[in-house]
């Protein structure tokens, strides 16, 4: 995340700012998880722009920084006439022109942000929240207003996914969640390498084949298995990422996970009619949705 230490400075005693407070609970096992799962409680005050959240452990209910923090900037910007957005930030770059496009796009949680993001040869500025304002030259600019990527590593493998696959194998900063780590090396399911019998994960101690307490055959890697990585280690970053005035949207991508209904691709015919579309589109059940 970006830090915000000198902006909350200049707020001069004001109490303009998000508050949360969350604690995981009582803890029980090792590793240590959440005890009483079945009374995790979150509570969003949009007046008072405060969460807080209990007896969980999942990021996106315990990181006040992503999803919790969206829920109230929803409600703020909502009431200053601009947007607040579960957006990815995409530069589309025609071959051999110097000319830059921007879009945006709202897809569900593990439907494909991030891959869309990073299409090949193209130019992300960011993969998962987008402030958007209108501006001066007749455009909504748009702003990422985190400086790395917290996304699902499952099937991230060299050949769908070449340029977050390099990074995720090559030293550098990086935070993994919930993989399967053999000597000292993670794993995640679909990585298109040949993984190891045994490790370390989720689970604990795990070999191949191993079975839970309900009889279900664990994983090597959970399937909403996470890493984190800053968006300036990726070759194909925008060099816009930390440009204040953002960049001017052209267009706005909808999507999900949707196998039997809508039409892999559908144009709409303006603006209006494109609210619309995104408007009636459901998409299938994901991991991250289950959490």
């Amino acid at each position: 995340y970006r830090k915000g230490y000198g902006e909350f400075k200049k707020l001069n005693g004001s109490d303009d700012f998000f508050y949360f407070i969350h604690s995981a609970g009582e803890l029980v096992g090792n590793p240590p998880v959440t005890k009483n799962i079945d009374k995790r409680r979150i509570y969003v005050d949009l007046q008072e722009s405060l969460v807080l959240t209990v007896n969980n452990q999942y990021a996106g209910n315990s990181l006040g920084l992503k999803k919790l923090a969206l829920r109230l900037a929803i409600y703020k910007s909502n009431n200053e006439d601009w947007l607040t957005e579960h957006y990815f930030i995409l530069g589309v770059r025609p071959k051999n022109k110097k000319r830059v496009t921007y879009f945006t796009g709202a897809y569900p949680s593990a439907c494909g942000k991030t891959s869309t993001a990073m299409l090949p040869g193209q130019l992300i500025v960011g993969d998962d929240i987008a402030y958007l304002r209108p501006w001066e030259d007749g455009f909504a600019h748009a702003v990422n207003i985190e400086k790395g990527i917290f996304g699902i590593i499952k099937d991230v493998n060299p050949k769908d996914d070449p340029v977050i696959y390099e990074a995720l194998t090559t030293p550098r900063e990086l935070i993994f969640s919930n993989v399967l780590v053999n000597e000292g090396k993670p794993y995640w399911l679909g990585m298109g390498v040949e993984p190891p019998q045994d490790g370390f994960n989720h689970y604990g101690k795990w070999i191949d084949g191993i079975s839970d307490e309900k009889g279900n055959k664990v994983p090597l890697a959970h399937p909403n298995a996470r890493y984190t990585i800053k968006l300036t280690d990726l070759s194909n970053c925008d060099p816009k990422l930390d440009d204040p005035n953002g960049v001017p949207i052209h267009g706005i991508f909808y999507g999900g996970r949707d196998s039997d209904t809508m039409p892999p691709i559908l144009e709409s015919l303006n603006w209006e009619h494109g609210i619309f579309l995104g408007a009636i589109i459901e998409s299938e059940t994901t991991s991250a949705t289950l959490g």
